[in-house]
């Protein structure tokens, strides 16, 4: 047992060590050496749990993009029934202690890795589903209104994360006024 908490803690510290760098450098930038020096590893244990860093950004974004995986169908009936307190609060909850890696995961664009691409590709395809499910069939494209879908969340995410739990009724209304203007395009008789 003692063997597994050693691994989370370092591989807990070399996370957060490429996070703390990040806030000053581009992923390019940092090196490997950057890292053990921040988390203070040595480079064989970086290499004993990672094949390069990045392996280890790929890890990191795999495991944030798994954890909204695991809320999107909460979140996305939230914002389709219009309960856009209870999305960002649920959001704010959800991401818990992952805001700030979040937030900074969010500004990093590798082909392998794109945690922001994925949270977009991940909502615009429950959008597609949504709209194929409503059988609605007014001329505008699937693909369209997919996209204006997820565009309208992931700003209420961006938002989300960048400034918590503020003034919910001026936001839940403007939130609305959107969605509701995608949904009639989905669902006009509703």
């Amino acid at each position: 047992m003692a063997k597994d908490v050693r691994k989370i803690k370092t591989e807990r510290d070399i996370q957060q060590a490429l996070l703390k760098l990040l806030e000053s450098k581009t992923f390019r930038q940092v090196t490997v050496a950057d890292i053990c020096q921040v988390s203070l590893t040595s480079r064989s244990t970086f290499y004993a749990h990672y094949l390069d860093k990045y392996d280890l950004l790929d890890k990191m974004v795999d495991n944030l993009t798994k954890l909204f995986a695991g809320r999107v169908n909460l979140r996305f009936d939230q914002i389709i029934k219009g309960d856009t307190d209870s999305l960002v609060r649920g959001l704010l909850k959800d991401m818990g202690n992952n805001r700030d890696a979040i937030i900074i995961l969010f500004t990093i664009h590798e082909p392998s890795a794109d945690l922001e691409a994925n949270f977009k590709s991940l909502l615009l395809q429950k959008w597609k589903d949504f709209i194929k499910d409503s059988g609605s069939d007014t001329g505008v494209p699937i693909d369209l209104l997919a996209s204006m879908g997820m565009n309208l969340q992931m700003t209420v995410i961006e938002w989300a994360l960048a400034h918590g739990v503020t003034e919910m009724d001026a936001v839940a209304a403007a939130v609305n006024t959107i969605r509701e203007s995608i949904l009639i395009q989905i669902q006009p008789d509703k």
